[in-house]
């Protein structure tokens, strides 16, 4: 079938204006992901940095988790100077030069002689592809047509994975033949594909409804059924629930994660309560409460409280593994023995092939069985490799395993975390509103990855206390929980199911 122009309908879709630009975007919101964290893993460790310190490295990853949190500044914050870009350009461009700038820093600093001063520049580099991703993300969704947003994201995902390659098998190939501040350095001239293609592309035309949004009727039903001294009781619930998570640390580790999760949570509850007892703070407690309150409602309302809680900590619980599992491979593959190149290739290139591979399977097998099966064919999966890896770890690094070895563990794992990753996605995009779905899906992002990065923060203590055999285990036993859960939900809405089956019917 040939379309207007001669080239075949299916090309024509990857080389519409709306798909082909999101290619480059994706892949400059890819990019500085495995050099905040994963690459710069394998980085500190060749700097002969401990594992207990690397994996404190992680919690860089929270700008990621937070972003929900300065998102409405994104949307709504003009920047002087740059405004004639337009509400979106304007944002990505400022964020695209500060990773360009962030990642040269990291390229010229030695994390040997100051790793505090390259955690706070890792911390500013992340903070700037976060919000890079609000930009770019709020872009997409309003200048693509509705009938391109498939293909539209779809070419985002292969520029995002591309990035990954680059970032991580490209920066490690290049780190091993000419040194890591040269890598840090190649990898920020790349990443000048964003901002070019920030100023080459056009802002949006759609003209964004400002200020509040949702139903007056029912945020103003919401705020009256607000009580203060119920506000009160879970703030200093809250509170108390922090302080004890934080002093239960041992002195050593760091109480970022902690400080960090729970700080956000009590600002919105402070917020509340002050807006509700000033009159004056009226109208920001009706954009608060709609921005928040009314889509965590709509979600109980919608699947109600023996679903809904069990969903949440589902959201929760269902990364942990994998999460736990990722920060710490690139310093394990380092402790095995193999080298930097066998790492690249292995991991970071013919990995995310892989990967590719499961998130295409996932999608035709989401049709075939479901969301909840997917999940759970996902995560024994992810689950069947994390003991893969404690088996290669018993071979201990005096007799390093063969290549082979790691390629069949990284084909386990990658092509599980394909499938997991791509049916968990999918899902929490299935429970949102099509009234709130920007906020319900923010949060679902905030509840898995905030638990899940402040978890897998703690890896480098745990194996410097077990092993990495006994660390493998660990990271398999805590899928149990959310094992569980997927199957109480695949029998709980089952009933939900088939009444909805017959009502479709009649």
């Amino acid at each position: 079938m040939q379309a207007p122009g001669g080239l075949p309908t299916g090309w024509r879709r990857w080389l519409h204006p709306s798909v082909l630009r999101m290619l480059f975007l994706g892949f400059a919101s890819g990019l500085p992901f495995p050099l905040v964290l994963t690459t710069l893993s394998l980085r500190l460790r060749q700097a002969h940095i401990d594992r207990t310190t690397i994996g404190l490295f992680s919690l860089v990853g929270l700008a990621y988790s937070l972003k929900f949190f300065w998102a409405p500044v994104v949307d709504r914050l003009r920047l002087p100077g740059l405004s004639a870009l337009g509400q979106r350009r304007s944002w990505m461009l400022l964020a695209q030069l500060g990773v360009v700038a962030g990642l040269a820093a990291m390229a010229l600093h030695d994390p040997a002689s100051a790793p505090q001063q390259m955690a706070l520049l890792a911390t500013a580099t992340a903070f700037c592809a976060a919000t890079q991703d609000i930009a770019v993300d709020a872009y997409r969704i309003e200048s693509t047509p509705d009938e391109w947003q498939g293909a539209a994201v779809a070419s985002y995902q292969i520029g995002y994975q591309l990035a990954l390659i680059c970032s991580g098998a490209g920066a490690l190939w290049a780190a091993a033949d000419h040194g890591w501040t040269w890598s840090y350095l190649l990898m920020a001239g790349c990443m000048a594909a964003g901002p070019l293609t920030c100023l080459l592309i056009r802002e949006s035309g759609l003209v964004r409804e400002r200020g509040l949004a949702a139903d007056p009727v029912l945020v103003q039903a919401a705020i009256a059924s607000m009580k203060a001294t119920s506000l009160a009781i879970v703030l200093v619930v809250t509170a108390a629930l922090g302080i004890g998570l934080r002093m239960a640390l041992p002195a050593k580790d760091s109480p970022l994660a902690i400080d960090v999760s729970f700080g956000a949570i009590v600002l919105i509850e402070v917020a509340l309560l002050a807006m509700l007892k000033a009159a004056a703070l009226r109208p920001a407690l009706e954009k608060l409460t709609a921005a928040v309150v009314l889509p965590l409602g709509d979600f109980f309302q919608r699947f109600g409280r023996q679903l809904a809680i069990p969903m949440l900590l589902l959201i929760v619980t269902y990364r942990l593994n994998y999460m736990t599992m990722g920060v710490a491979a690139n310093t394990f593959y380092d402790d095995m023995g193999f080298t930097l190149k066998q790492i690249a290739f292995v991991s970071k290139f013919f990995g995310v092939g892989v990967t590719l591979g499961g998130a295409v399977f996932a999608g035709w097998l989401v049709k075939r069985v479901g969301f909840l099966p997917t999940m759970l064919a996902g995560l024994i999966l992810l689950s069947a490799a994390n003991g893969f890896y404690g088996y290669i770890a018993t071979f201990g690094a005096k007799s390093a395993p063969a290549v082979g070895w790691l390629a069949a563990a990284v084909s386990l794992d990658n092509l599980a975390n394909g499938i997991a990753g791509t049916a968990f996605i999918a899902w929490m995009s299935s429970l949102t509103s099509k009234q709130y779905t920007a906020t319900q899906y923010a949060l679902f992002g905030t509840l898995w990855s905030l638990p899940a990065k402040s978890l897998a923060s703690q890896w480098g203590r745990i194996v410097d206390a077990i092993g990495y055999p006994a660390f493998f285990v660990y990271t398999t036993v805590i899928a149990l929980p959310a094992l569980l859960l997927i199957v109480w939900l695949l029998r709980a809405s089952a009933p939900r199911a088939a009444k909805e089956i017959q009502r479709d019917a009649g």
